[in-house]
């Protein structure tokens, strides 16, 4: 069943645990999200990148996202992940999305708040929630690299907030996009400053293989949603590599996308488990 954003992460901050947030590129990955929080009884937060979605067909995502997120049986919200382009970004909107993310993070400040308002009244004004970033989490993302990486600024995430109105703030904290190169160094002081002085639910993006306790931690000290991508793609390709090992001369899609699906579900149960969403449906 579809369901708003900020009510959905404002019961779990009150519940202290996080709702995983899940990309996917493909009906496969796609599927055994929908499953896993189906079998763990957890709400979650169903999301598609523009370059995942000019891949598969912006129509054809549209029509089977909102067909599985209306005919779930636990709470889904329907997200536009890292939206770069302003027009299609409105067009999720348009096309029934629960909640929309624009990126405009490595834009001036003033270019951010400028963009941030215009998408939150647009989709504002058709019952649609938003999600924006300060801060800018590097690494691969959407096809895009950035090396460029910057924390939060505590200020500019206040006066981000009071300017645009938004529904979620994703911050930047030490997260990266894609595959880490180095040791993994969250600043959990700037994020306890942060969630102290912003009233909007906060984000972290980049986190797949993150060590889950600190993705717990971030949980103790605020933070709602959790967006999980590359640990997903791994394990849809890892599903596939598994049923080819045990059936080289093997053809038939529907048998290797079930593994897929498989190994995408259980890794998908994993990051329930640790956030504490499960049962929260």
């Amino acid at each position: 069943m579809k369901t708003k954003l900020k009510e959905e992460l404002l019961k779990a901050k009150q519940g202290k645990y996080a709702i995983p947030a899940f990309n996917f590129d493909n009906l496969e990955m796609m599927k055994g999200i929908i499953e896993a929080a189906e079998e763990e009884k957890s709400p979650v937060i169903l999301m598609v990148t523009e370059s995942a979605a000019k891949y598969m067909g912006i129509d054809y995502v549209f029509s089977f996202a909102l067909t599985a997120t209306n005919n779930a049986n636990i709470p889904v919200i329907l997200h536009w992940d890292h939206g770069f382009d302003i027009d299609l970004i409105k067009k999720a909107v348009d096309a029934g999305f629960s909640s929309v993310m624009l990126d405009s993070s490595l834009k001036p400040f003033e270019e951010n708040v400028k963009e941030t308002i215009e998408i939150v009244n647009y989709a504002h004004s058709k019952g649609v929630q938003v999600e924006s970033e300060i801060g800018h989490v590097g690494g691969k993302e959407d096809d895009r690299n950035s090396d460029s990486k910057g924390y939060t600024d505590v200020n500019e995430a206040i006066e981000f907030e009071k300017l645009t109105k938004i529904d979620a703030l994703a911050i930047a904290i030490g997260t990266s996009h894609g595959l880490f190169k180095g040791q993994v160094k969250l600043q959990f002081d700037l994020l306890k400053e942060i969630e102290s002085k912003v009233s909007a639910p906060l984000v972290i993006h980049g986190s797949s293989q993150v060590p889950l306790e600190d993705l717990q931690k971030t949980i103790s000290l605020g933070i709602t949603k959790i967006n999980i991508g590359t640990d997903l793609k791994m394990a849809c390709a890892n599903g596939l590599k598994h049923w080819f090992e045990k059936n080289p001369q093997g053809f038939d899609a529907r048998k290797y996308g079930k593994e897929a699906i498989e190994f995408v579900k259980k890794e998908a149960k994993i990051k329930i488990r640790a956030f504490g969403s499960n049962n929260k449906a």
